[in-house]
């Protein structure tokens, strides 16, 4: 009997080129495995450069909501410091005269009356007085823009990769500074229990901070006896940062998509619609959680949850 006849050879042939078969699909389907991978990674990495472009342009659309207050805070303390300083070289002129009276005449006894009428008619006691007070505000002045210029940086800041320890509580007072103008109309509640240090990005929680109040500020506006309440504690293994309004509230259809991104109740041109979106992908990216709850009329209250770590 041939080969060609024999069954158990042909059974062979047709396992072989079954075989050759299913092992040439499985190489075709790797091949379309691999390339698909490929473009799957290629988009992920668009994907995190588009998120870090998208977060420096809603940080840039917060820092223009923000210079006007910010260079109004400023203003006020170079204002005083500026009319201080005028003053104390008004001073400095009288002491350098004295000075020079003293250096021309002294020890002579016929000048120490001339001295005392002038000491007494340029008022020196007073400005001894004086003096010292306006060096102190001088100085608390500079303090004072020194801090919101710190502030500023702190926020403005780009770490989209570094982490470090820090305090949340110094964060939301840094975040504060900076929103002292639009606030200064609203009853800020203050309960910040003492935290441990946190591994974090400080820029990127104070603007998760900033979005949240500021959007609370919003909500408050025309509001009666306006209030937003900040509490942060720690509950075992997580710090607990919750911010509340007693503002119009959001209904249903807006609380389920605050954190869609582009979804914005506001005005054309006076939100971007990511501030929420932005926040809500840098708290997860911490490992945490934000959560929201509000009522029409009543407020809205939001939770953030981030491990200690």
């Amino acid at each position: 009997m041939s080969n060609d006849d024999n069954p158990y050879i042909k059974a062979y042939e047709r396992e072989k080129r079954a075989r050759l078969e299913a092992e040439r699909q499985l190489e075709d389907s790797s091949r379309i495995i691999y390339k698909k991978n490929q473009a799957l990674e290629e988009s992920y990495e668009k994907l995190k450069s588009q998120q870090a472009l998208m977060l420096k342009q809603e940080k840039l659309a917060t820092l223009g909501t923000l210079s006007a207050g910010v260079a109004h805070e400023i203003n006020n303390p170079l204002a005083f410091v500026s009319s201080n300083v005028s003053t104390l070289q008004s001073y400095l002129q009288l002491y350098q005269h004295v000075q020079t009276l003293l250096e021309t005449h002294y020890p002579g006894e016929t000048m120490v009356p001339t001295l005392r009428t002038y000491l007494e008619a340029n008022d020196f006691e007073y400005i001894n007085e004086d003096a010292e007070e306006l060096l102190e505000d001088t100085l608390e002045g500079l303090k004072r823009v020194a801090s919101i210029v710190q502030s500023l940086k702190n926020f403005a800041y780009d770490q989209p990769a570094k982490r470090q320890s820090a305090d949340i509580n110094e964060g939301i007072e840094s975040t504060l500074k900076l929103l002292k103008l639009p606030l200064e109309h609203i009853e800020v509640e203050k309960h910040l229990a003492p935290l441990p240090n946190i591994d974090c990005n400080p820029s990127e929680l104070n603007q998760v901070i900033l979005n949240l109040l500021t959007n609370a500020a919003d909500a408050l506006n025309g509001r009666s006896q306006p209030k937003i309440s900040i509490k942060t504690y720690l509950n075992g293994s997580e710090i607990l940062i919750i911010i509340s309004d007693n503002g119009c509230g959001m209904p249903e259809s807006v609380m389920s998509n605050i954190f869609v991104p582009f979804f914005t109740t506001k005005d054309v041109g006076k939100g971007t619609g990511m501030g929420m979106s932005i926040s809500y992908g840098i708290i997860e990216s911490h490992g945490g959680s934000i959560e929201v709850n509000s009522e029409e009329d009543k407020g809205s209250e939001f939770t953030i949850r981030l491990p200690v770590t």
